[in-house]
C-alpha cells in the first residue's frame, strides 16, 4: 500500500498496493469462475490467424516491432497490439478481451494462484528483461542509492535521513509489486508522493532536488520528452545490499548478466487453446530475442555469437 501522512491532505498519496490486493484480486477470482476457461479459435495455428495482443504501456513500442517481425515471417499470421494501464493488462486476459498480454515485473501471488487455476490453465513465460530506474534533478546531492537507502525512504520511518522523497506514477500496481519483491518489504505499507502519469513524474523530479522519481526503464525511454527536460534529469547508478558490491547504471549487460539490482522480467502470458498465441510466445522466446536486443528491452538470453575467422 502506498501512503502518507493521512493529516496533510496530500491527495497525491494514494492506497495503491491494498487495492490491487483486494478489489482487483477478488475481481480476477470472479472473473475465473464466471466461465472465463480456455477457449481458442479453430481458425487459427501457431503461424496463422488473427491475434489480440495486450500490452503494458511502456512495452507498447517492442511489442509493435516484434509482431511486425512475426507478421513478416508469417504473413497469414496478423497481431493487434492494445497498450493498457498496468493492472488492467492481465484483466483483459481474463475477461476475453485479449488472446494473450505481454507484462513488466512481478506478478501478485494471487495473480499466479490464479493463473495455475485448473479452470485457466494459464502460462506465463519470461521473454526479456527491463529494469527500474531512480531519476533525479542534475540538482540534487545523490551520486548513487542502494537498495536499503529506497527501502528506508519508502518505509516512511525517518524520511529526513535518507536525505530524498520517493516519487512514482500513480496507479503503477505492477511498478508497486516489482518494487515489494525486488526490496523485499512484504507487507508493509510503502510511503512515496505519486503524480498522474510517468511524464509528470519526470518533470516533478526535475526541479525538485529532493526528489527521486521510480520508474520502468522501458518507459523512460518510450517518453516525449523536451530535450530540455531530459538535460535535466540523471539517472543514478544502484547498489544492493551485498557486502562489497557497487553501485551500477542500467546497462543492458548489467540487467543481463544480474548485476543491476532493480533488474525485472517481461512475462508474456496466455490462456492455451489459441494456437496462435503459443505460436507467437515460443518465437518471442528463440527468434523474438534477436528483436528484444536491438530495441530498448534486454535479451533473456544471451545470443549465440559468429566469429569469421580469416
Amino acid at each position: 500500500m502506498i501512503t502518507g501522512n493521512k493529516n496533510s491532505g496530500d491527495r497525491k498519496r494514494s492506497a495503491g498496493a491494498a487495492f490491487m490486493r483486494s478489489s482487483l484480486a477478488a475481481a480476477l477470482l470472479v472473473l475465473s469462475m464466471s466461465g472465463c476457461g480456455a477457449g481458442g479459435d479453430a481458425r487459427t495455428s501457431a503461424t496463422e490467424g488473427t491475434l489480440r495482443l495486450a500490452v503494458d504501456a511502456s512495452l507498447a513500442e517492442a511489442a509493435v516491432s516484434q509482431t511486425e517481425i512475426f507478421s513478416a515471417h508469417y504473413p497469414e499470421a496478423s497481431v493487434a497490439v492494445t497498450p493498457e494501464l498496468t493492472g488492467k493488462t492481465l484483466l483483459t486476459l481474463l475477461k476475453r478481451e485479449s488472446d494473450a498480454v505481454l507484462v513488466n515485473g512481478s506478478l501478485l501471488p494471487e495473480e499466479d494462484s490464479l493463473l495455475a487455476r485448473p479452470k485457466l490453465g494459464g502460462r506465463k513465460e519470461p521473454v526479456a528483461r527491463d529494469a527500474l530506474i531512480c531519476i533525479v534533478s542534475r540538482l540534487s546531492p545523490l551520486d548513487s542509492v542502494s537498495t536499503g537507502a529506497l527501502g528506508a525512504a519508502l518505509s516512511g520511518r525517518n524520511p529526513s535521513k535518507t536525505g530524498f522523497v520517493v516519487w512514482t506514477a500513480r496507479n503503477d500496481y505492477r511498478l508497486l509489486a516489482t518494487l515489494r519483491h525486488l526490496l523485499d518489504t512484504g507487507d508493509a505499507a510503502l510511503h512515496a508522493m505519486q503524480t498522474d502519469s510517468d511524464s509528470l513524474l519526470v518533470e516533478k523530479t526535475a526541479v525538485d532536488p529532493r526528489a527521486a522519481g521510480l520508474l520502468y526503464l522501458s518507459a523512460w525511454n518510450t517518453l516525449s520528452l523536451s530535450e530540455t527536460t531530459r538535460s535535466r534529469i540523471r539517472m543514478l547508478p544502484v547498489a544492493s545490499e551485498k557486502e562489497g558490491s557497487g553501485a551500477v547504471m542500467p546497462s543492458e549487460q548489467h540487467i543481463y548478466d544480474g548485476q543491476y539490482p532493480l533488474a525485472t522480467l517481461v512475462y508474456y502470458i496466455y490462456i492455451p487453446g489459441n494456437p496462435l498465441a503459443a505460436g507467437l510466445g515460443s518465437w518471442l522466446s528463440r527468434e523474438g530475442q534477436k528483436g528484444f536486443e536491438r530495441n530498448y528491452l534486454a535479451p533473456l538470453r544471451q545470443l549465440p555469437r559468429t566469429i569469421i575467422l580469416k
